[in-house]
């Protein structure tokens, strides 16, 4: 049996009052008569809330939660906090859930709060499909950030790297749900928290006292809400570990935090193509000010600058930490481009329709749709093309559209025809507090703090390697062509030879061996060649030949109705990575790895908590090949939870196998059989 991404959702009934009551707990949800007071009495006054908000100091106050269900305490939370905390300041909110509602039941579960519509209304148009994994909501334009778990608790806590300031420990009644209680929850429970965390609950039974004074926090009874005779409150008061040792978890060289949050000023982000753009964007919706170096002479002039994307996942059947990125990342896409364009200006979620390459892939295809890996609102059985798949949630995109809308935020200031020339560290003892930038329009004396950056996110793609400011990586360029014809010379064409004209009026992306999108501004545009250890930057006529005999596979279209001489194109290069994996994440020294962790040479299961080398404040994201579109929102994301020490938007499995460094540890590992 493979493992499946859908969830069982909740077996509900309603009572009378129209409040949910859960068939599996055999538990009520909240109180139709004082629910909101309910909340606002456990969770936000006995976490002390109101006077910690408003003395924040810190740029981003987190909460975790066990038990998602309604919304209703995040609800409560994010109302709370707009109120208390100053404008600058930033809410992440965690949340796991095993049996995740389906919209239409969150809208049944939320109308009878009609003093919270604006926050509920919110939370349901944001409200993410159905599916196993984290999955990251941005609210109040960035300023609200909701990441939530959907699967089990002790999962989800596993996989999460956060540092955690309030607990809200809800869920069901721990009489009525004793396994989610465990030992190991209580165990990440700590690791995700800090001397002075708190948490509260309504429950004081003895199993929840006895696992969080097991792993070191005081706890204590107070007075319960209402006719509840007591709920339960605590600190950690004990000093804990490092960041960065509690979230290595013996993996220290795949380091990601810094010890303690550096200060940010201004962020340079090198490249303003989809990785740029996407890094970019979302720095700046967290208030941070950002400039974007971009070499040519317009944004998303390489790669990124093909006339038409399309959102292709390949979604697989094995269930591996790139597989699991990869649907994280396609979910995250799709609401990021349907909260960008409202009015579908650049981005269409037609849908598109996988058709397979050969029986074997026929075969695989149909195994999915039997397994139910998936469910059909991501994944279903197309009723256009026999044995091919349709995803709904796809479609395309006018990929230098997304970057400038992405770019054009009001923190973000762009300089076009700037090269990077080289990179200066500025140290405070061993500790790099920030980088020195020069570019080719920069006249000495390079003393001008406008090229001071707290940190610096290399988006360069293949030009990465040209820099000298980074380890070698093993990515390379792969060549493409895309082609595109005029749409009443591909109609004409049709009818020459007998075929309807309107086979050229798809509604949807067809994909095989290569792709077709639905004709925008009269083009068809379609591709694309995969032209290894070729660097020509011309287009070619054998391209389009090449381009052509896709189009006529994927319209069902005899060899040759169409003429390469009515073909335009353009040539690209993706940057593309031997285990089809983007590069995401710190910097680090080669020469520091290797000494440090040498032991991995004899004993490649050996472990260690020890980090060899403090984060320099050098970042890159580079090697998304021809699935940009995919995964650079989420990455860029990613990039910006790192910067400004906040949680992460991804399971730490993924960060690893995303990790700059993940090529020396491999090497280093390989040479023990050598």
């Amino acid at each position: 049996m493979l493992t499946s991404y859908q969830l069982e959702s909740p077996a509900l009934s309603w009572g009378e009052d129209g409040a949910p009551h859960s068939n599996q707990f055999d538990d009520v949800y909240f109180d139709k008569e004082s629910g909101l007071e309910e909340t606002r009495h456990v969770f936000l006054k006995n976490n002390q809330l109101q006077e910690r908000w408003a003395s924040l100091q810190k740029s981003a106050f987190v909460i975790a939660e066990t038990g998602f269900g309604t919304g209703l305490n995040f609800l409560c939370a994010w109302q709370a906090f707009l109120t208390e905390a100053s404008n600058d300041k930033q809410l992440h909110f965690i949340s796991v859930e095993k049996y995740p509602m389906t919209k239409s039941m969150l809208i049944d579960a939320l109308k009878m709060w009609p003093s919270i519509s604006r926050f509920s209304q919110q939370l349901i148009d944001a409200y993410p499909e159905v599916c196993h994994g984290f999955h990251r909501i941005e609210l109040e334009q960035g300023r609200i950030q909701l990441t939530l778990w959907f699967g089990e608790a002790e999962d989800g806590f596993a996989a999460l790297d956060a540092d955690v300031d309030a607990w809200f420990l809800d869920g069901f009644a721990p009489s009525k749900n004793p396994e989610m209680w465990s030992d190991e929850l209580f165990k990440h429970i700590h690791r995700l928290s800090h001397q002075g965390t708190t948490f509260s609950t309504f429950t004081a039974a003895g199993i929840v006292r006895r696992g969080l004074k097991n792993v070191g926090f005081d706890v204590r009874k107070v007075k319960g809400f209402g006719q509840k005779r007591e709920m339960s409150v605590g600190e950690l008061n004990t000093a804990t570990t490092l960041l960065t040792e509690r979230m290595s978890q013996g993996q220290s060289w795949f380091n990601l935090r810094q010890d303690t949050a550096s200060e940010v000023t201004k962020v340079l982000v090198v490249g303003a193509g989809l990785a740029g753009a996407n890094t970019a964007h979302a720095l700046a919706k967290q208030g941070i000010k950002v400039e974007v170096w971009e070499q040519g002479d317009c944004i998303a002039g390489g790669a990124s600058g093909n006339p038409q994307g399309m959102l292709y996942p390949k979604l697989a059947s094995q269930d591996t930490p790139v597989n699991r990125f990869y649907l994280s990342a396609y979910l995250h896409a799709t609401r990021l481009y349907s909260n960008l364009d409202k009015n579908k200006k650049f981005w269409d979620a037609c849908g598109l329709i996988q058709i397979p390459k050969h029986d074997k892939e026929a075969g695989r295809f149909q195994k999915l749709l039997d397994e139910k890996l998936y469910p059909e609102a991501i994944l279903q059985a197309s009723k256009d093309r026999e044995a091919s798949l349709l995803l709904p949630l796809s479609g395309w995109v006018v990929l230098t559209k997304l970057c400038e809308t992405l770019l054009s935020h009001k923190n973000i200031h762009v300089c076009l025809n700037t090269k990077l020339e080289s990179l200066s560290a500025i140290k405070s003892g061993d500790q790099t507090v920030g980088w020195k930038a020069h570019s080719n329009h920069q006249q000495a004396p390079l003393d001008d703090q406008k090229a001071h950056f707290s940190h610096v996110v290399l988006c360069t793609a293949n030009d990465t390697k040209t820099l000298g400011v980074a380890p070698t990586t093993p990515d390379y360029p792969i060549r493409g062509q895309v082609s595109f014809i005029d749409i009443e010379k591909a109609k004409a064409a049709c009818i020459a030879i007998g075929e309807p004209a309107d086979k050229t009026n798809f509604n949807k992306v067809l994909c095989e061996f290569g792709y077709v999108s639905p004709s925008i501004n009269g083009l068809l545009h379609f591709g694309s060649t995969y032209d290894l250890k070729d660097q020509d930057e011309q287009v070619r006529e054998e391209g389009h030949k090449r381009n052509l005999a896709i189009l006529e596979s994927l319209l069902l279209l005899p060899k040759e109705t169409f003429n390469s001489e009515d073909c335009g194109g353009r040539v690209s290069f993706r940057c593309a990575v031997p285990d089809y994996t983007p590069i995401v994440g710190p910097i680090q020294s080669e020469d520091i790895y290797q000494q440090a962790y040498s032991t991995l040479t004899k004993n490649a299961k050996w472990q260690s908590n020890e980090i060899a080398e403090p984060i320099k404040q050098l970042y890159i994201n580079i090697g998304h090949g021809s699935r940009g579109l995919i995964s650079t929102p989420l990455s860029g994301s990613y990039i910006a939870s790192l910067i400004t020490g906040t949680p992460s938007p991804l399971e730490q499995q993924i960060s690893y196998q995303l990790h700059p460094s993940r090529f020396i540890i491999r090497d280093l590992k390989r040479s023990q059989s050598r």
